[in-house]
């Protein structure tokens, strides 16, 4: 009897270890997921590890059963086979088939391009957006103490406009522990335009989040309900209306173990936590962000690598192309789309053309566009303020009267936007700098030809009634205005906002700094001093 127990006790501990990290790591139950099979291998290894030192007594005389332990290896035997499959479905062995796993169609600059209204430009990369949302927190006393914006900064369309859009999260244990029942109760809403970041109330608080533990978190409750559908992180999106939702890609593999590929979408609704499934055709036309950048460019790349075979990829590559190393996301017609360079596999520091791809159509098109690389246009935005040490953000293509042009951001080593530049893609040597994006439309147009127009303009400004104030700062916010950051102060209660422009001691202004100034009708300061 001891010895059945003594045998049953390891069986109890694998079992329970299993359910340990199978409610940790959350696989799929399914042979198609590889996480699965190397779960189940390991498994099967382990139940045999433990037949094997009971199968040994003290004198080291084995006991092996062959039957046995040919019945508990083939579990793992079949293991071995699928991966074995995945190999020979591998690109190796069928690389044309990897090459036409996405459907690129070539198009015409001059004539198919999307000419980008300048209004619609999204010119507040990640990292800007990730700035301003933890400013606009951290204004806000009573949250910041308990929440913190979560790093999903999901670019979307929101009516026809470019976004990034994240949910909060709690700030650790305690400060979900004592919130849980009410739930969370915003989200961030970043103008990737302006600047301006919206801290959007919720009717309802938010009940599902990946902050969440346990069956609220939400890739949890997503496996509870689906446990033999692949699926990976779900993205934050919300709809027209601005309600919350979780977004989660489903996959199928394309080919036998191989090759995972979108097959539907799962959407929860982070209030409520009801889900519903759709196959890729009955998608709701609001949803943005059905493939993930990753798998375009995968998908991308080996259309580039492998449409002439395998072996030619690897020793004559003729007609072997790669995306560049960097990509960003342009705005169209209400929906994302990638934007990436192709450059040939030499990697020179030109394109032979770029890719925009729908992410969530999949739609992909080729643009045969020869331009210098992206980076070369960083390089040479940067150089044409050299004084300046601005850093260019990763450029967006866009077409100017039919020509192809990279635009991009310029920021200081605080990480904020200082000015704008607009490189000719065809000629990377030509850069035109403003402070706003309006000013580089005007100056490639040739509207604004001398200095002196300006100067003019600043002369009327002068002439309006000022009043001067002087206080203490009780809050301060910040947002990108037009290309310029702008500062918020309430000051006995009142809202005035100051420009960068003014002061460059702006950006370390604290509470109870006093601030004294001359304002116009409209609270904004013409002249300020800052008492530190």
């Amino acid at each position: 009897m001891n010895k059945r127990l003594y045998r049953l006790i390891p069986y109890i501990l694998l079992i329970g270890m299993t359910l340990i990290l199978n409610y940790i790591f959350l696989p799929p139950l399914t042979f198609q997921s590889p996480q699965f099979r190397i779960f189940f291998g390991l498994f099967f290894l382990a139940v045999i590890f433990i037949e094997l030192i009971f199968d040994i007594d003290i004198s080291g005389k084995k006991k092996v059963s062959r039957v046995k332990y040919g019945i508990f290896s083939l579990p793992i035997i079949f293991v071995l086979i699928a991966f074995v499959i995945q190999f020979f479905n591998g690109p190796v062995f069928r690389a044309t088939d990897y090459a036409g796993l996405i459907d690129v169609k070539e198009k015409d600059f001059g004539t198919d391009f999307f000419a980008m209204n300048p209004d619609q430009i999204p010119m507040m990369d990640r990292d800007t957006a990730e700035r301003l949302g933890d400013r606009r927190i951290g204004s806000m006393s009573d949250l910041v103490s308990q929440f913190v914006p979560d790093n999903a900064y999901t670019q979307i369309n929101i009516n026809n406009h470019p976004y990034r859009v994240t949910p909060l999260e709690y700030s650790g244990f305690m400060q979900w522990f004592n919130n849980r029942k009410q739930g969370i109760p915003n989200y961030l809403k970043v103008d990737m335009v302006s600047g301006e970041v919206t801290l959007e109330d919720l009717a309802e608080n938010m009940k599902y989040s990946h902050s969440e533990r346990f069956s609220r978190n939400v890739k949890r409750h997503l496996r509870r309900q689906y446990p033999t559908t692949i699926f990976r992180s779900p993205s934050f999106e919300v709809d027209d209306e601005g309600h919350p939702y979780y977004v989660a890609t489903t996959y199928k593999n394309k080919f036998l173990f191989a090759q995972q590929e979108p097959s539907g979408v799962i959407l929860l609704d982070a209030v409520t936590g009801e889900t519903q499934s759709y196959d890729l055709g009955e998608i709701p036309t609001w949803m943005d962000r059905i493939y993930s950048a990753e798998l375009i460019l995968e998908q991308l790349n080996y259309y580039g690598k492998y449409t002439n075979g395998f072996w030619n990829s690897v020793f004559q590559k003729r007609g072997v192309t790669q995306t560049t190393e960097g990509y960003n996301y342009i705005p169209m017609n209400d929906d994302v789309y990638l934007y990436t360079g192709v450059t040939s596999v030499n990697s020179d520091a030109s394109n032979i053309g770029f890719y925009l791809v729908n992410l969530r159509t999949k739609e992909a098109e080729f643009y045969p566009v020869t331009s210098a690389d992206e980076f070369s246009a960083m390089a040479s935005a940067e150089g044409s303020l050299q004084q300046m040490r601005y850093t260019s953000t990763f450029p967006l293509l866009i077409s100017l009267n039919d020509r192809p042009y990279y635009i991009s951001s310029l920021k200081d080593d605080s990480g904020l936007v200082r000015a704008y530049a607009l490189v000719d893609a065809q000629d990377y040597q030509k850069v035109i700098t403003s402070d706003t994006v309006d000013g580089l439309i005007a100056k490639l147009n040739g509207t604004v030809s001398k200095p002196e127009d300006l100067t003019e303009i600043e002369e009327v400004e002068t002439d309006e009634a000022l009043t001067w104030i002087s206080g203490q700062v009780e809050n301060i916010s910040q947002a990108v205005v037009a290309g310029d950051t702008v500062y918020y102060f309430m000051i006995d209660g009142s809202i005035y906002k100051a420009s960068i422009q003014l002061s460059d001691q702006l950006p370390f202004v604290e509470l109870e700094t006093l601030i004294e100034g001359e304002v116009n009708q409209n609270n904004v300061f013409r002249s300020i001093q800052i008492s530190q």
